[in-house]
């Protein structure tokens, strides 16, 4: 009975440490390059320029979050829609990876490319 507690609290012990340490890793390994990029800009640790540094890849890295993808979906249709008739961009297909297909019109969208005419 006791060796089944044990396994049993070892595998919830082994669970939450693989749960915590996969991110805490990658915030650190962020947080590392950081402060390389902006110790390589020339900015000491421990000054005001250096923290001003780590605060704007900080904000950066946070405004490059996904969107949602119903917001992407609008974004790309909203592109596709303004470049119909314009040469420079190919009509929208399904062999570019970055396309959506806009259920609502039956058509392809994405970033690099123009909606197909009606």
């Amino acid at each position: 009975m006791r060796a089944l507690v044990f396994i049993a609290f070892l595998m919830f012990v082994t669970f939450l440490v693989g749960c915590t340490t996969d991110e805490g890793n990658a915030s650190q390994t962020q947080t590392a390059e950081d402060k390389a990029q902006c110790a390589g800009f020339g900015f000491k640790e421990g000054t005001d320029a250096f923290a001003n540094c780590m605060m704007k890849l900080s904000s950066q890295g946070q405004s490059q979050q996904p969107q949602d993808h119903d917001a992407l979906v609008r974004r790309y249709k909203s592109l596709s829609m303004t470049r119909r008739g314009d040469d420079r961009y190919p009509v929208c297909s399904a062999s570019d990876m970055d396309n959506e297909l806009d259920t609502s019109a039956n058509k392809w969208i994405g970033p690099n490319c123009q909606m197909a005419p009606d």
